[in-house]
């Protein structure tokens, strides 16, 4: 299997980004597959979420690979090996809103971190990157780097109509990046579903005019599993670990164990 490139986006802070970056790569993991989970946001959120310190210096996160001196030397830290092997991670950060500032001012600035990974590959059989909470220059460094696309969302009006925007800047992008292989979109997460709230039913029931399933229907994008909202996986982000590991035996697992299984065999299948 070529390795995969998935960058994981969205148009809205707070849609939980990180958290499908980290339960996705410990599921990969479970199915005997290597991550490198790439921090490509400034926030720096992924260094939360698997439970690691802010590095000391720059040349220990992304920004070091992108830089035109890059020696091929990844700043990697090995993840939860106590509970499972494969899993790496490249750490974004504060650091990187200095980075974009030079980049914008490089010609091939959008296209360092592809250029890395073409001249320097990772051994890995996945790479997730996990992109910012609003489009920006990271945004094209991830899109450029990726092979696939996921789009995660909340089930609100808001962020529906900020899918919209991202979709039609991916679509945009990948023209104007004039991207060979063009990265695909596989499909859209809903996160966070809450039963007891009508817009989040609203949007994904059967309405015609206005539900997700029948907008990405229209549009030919894949309805992945949707992710309900859960103490426990909001609990686990915070202590750095994956859902897998902090609670084994929540059910939601078993979501994330699916939405896995489809990036592995590729099958775009709609439904929850």
């Amino acid at each position: 299997m070529s390795q995969k490139r998935i960058a994981i986006m969205s148009n809205a802070g707070g849609t939980g980004k990180s958290t499908l970056s980290v339960n996705l790569a410990y599921q990969l993991a479970r199915l005997d597959k290597t991550v490198c989970l790439i921090g490509c946001d400034p926030n720096g959120s992924l260094t939360l979420f698997t439970g690691l310190n802010d590095p000391p210096v720059p040349e220990q996160t992304l920004a070091r690979a992108l830089d035109f001196e890059f020696d091929g030397q990844w700043p990697l830290f090995p993840v939860w090996r106590e509970r499972v092997n494969g899993i790496d991670v490249c750490l974004g950060g504060p650091v990187l809103v200095d980075t974009a500032k030079k980049l914008e001012h490089e010609a091939r600035g959008s296209y360092l971190l592809a250029d890395a990974l073409e001249e320097y590959p990772l051994p890995h059989d996945f790479v997730v990157l996990d992109c910012p909470g609003t489009i920006e220059k990271y945004h094209e460094v991830a899109l450029a780097a990726s092979t696939e696309i996921l789009v995660i969302i909340r089930p609100e009006d808001k962020d529906i109509d900020a899918m919209a925007k991202l979709l039609d800047w991916i679509y945009k992008s990948r023209r104007k990046l004039k991207l060979k292989p063009t990265p695909e979109i596989m499909g859209v997460i809903p996160n966070g579903y809450r039963r007891d709230r009508s817009m989040h039913r609203d949007n994904l029931g059967d309405d015609p005019e206005r539900s997700l399933p029948s907008v990405l229907s229209h549009l030919g994008l894949s309805l992945f599993p949707t992710i309900r909202d859960s103490a426990h996986l909001s609990t686990a982000t915070a202590n750095g670990l994956p859902l897998g590991v902090w609670r084994s035996g929540e059910k939601l697992n078993q979501t994330f164990r699916k939405i896995a299984e489809l990036v592995v065999e590729d099958k775009r299948k709609d439904g929850n």
